[in-house]
């Protein structure tokens, strides 16, 4: 008489002991992934809840339902607005001075001044009546429009001041 196969009952007993490891490790997870014997078993961790558990805690019905609610007030910025005092960068006349590399350096420095025929216009009124105004903006700025002025070109300098507004 034969006894009953080996083989399938190997096997079951296999997937029994597989599923159990399985099931130690996802509950050893918490502290960090479990190992049995030199297989490394980890399962996925839980994800967290979605739901918001809020009380209520003023009863309209005035049964004493608990103290009234604090709110903490979330502070609002303020925006830092500074008064910056604003000086004019002013274009200076100048007999020596020729109209195209004027007009190219005052394009190439001035962000205001986009086109040729406003570069024209300030360098016409400078020759006319001494000087011109080409924009207005904070000191250090300024400044740094009028040394770009004078070192734009190497073959001239074009003449520029500052004045407080």
């Amino acid at each position: 008489m034969r006894g009953p196969p080996l083989l399938p009952l190997v096997l079951l007993l296999c997937a029994c002991v597989s599923t159990a490891l399985q099931i130690g490790a996802a509950a050893g997870l918490r502290n960090g992934p479990v190992r049995h014997g030199s297989v490394r078993c980890a399962a996925p961790a839980a994800a967290p809840t979605k739901t918001k558990i809020t009380h209520k805690t003023s009863g309209g019905d005035g049964g004493g339902g608990g103290g009234a609610s604090l709110e903490i007030a979330k502070p609002k910025r303020k925006a830092h607005v500074e008064d910056v005092p604003l000086w004019k960068v002013i274009l200076l006349g100048d007999v020596d001075y020729e109209p195209d590399p004027v007009c190219t350096v005052l394009q190439g420095v001035i962000p205001e001044i986009s086109n040729e025929r406003q570069a024209k216009e300030r360098y016409e009124e400078a020759q006319l009546t001494g000087k011109s105004l080409l924009v207005t903006v904070p000191k250090e700025h300024g400044e740094l429009y009028v040394e770009q002025l004078a070192r734009a070109d190497p073959e001239m300098i074009v003449f520029a001041t500052i004045e407080e507004e």
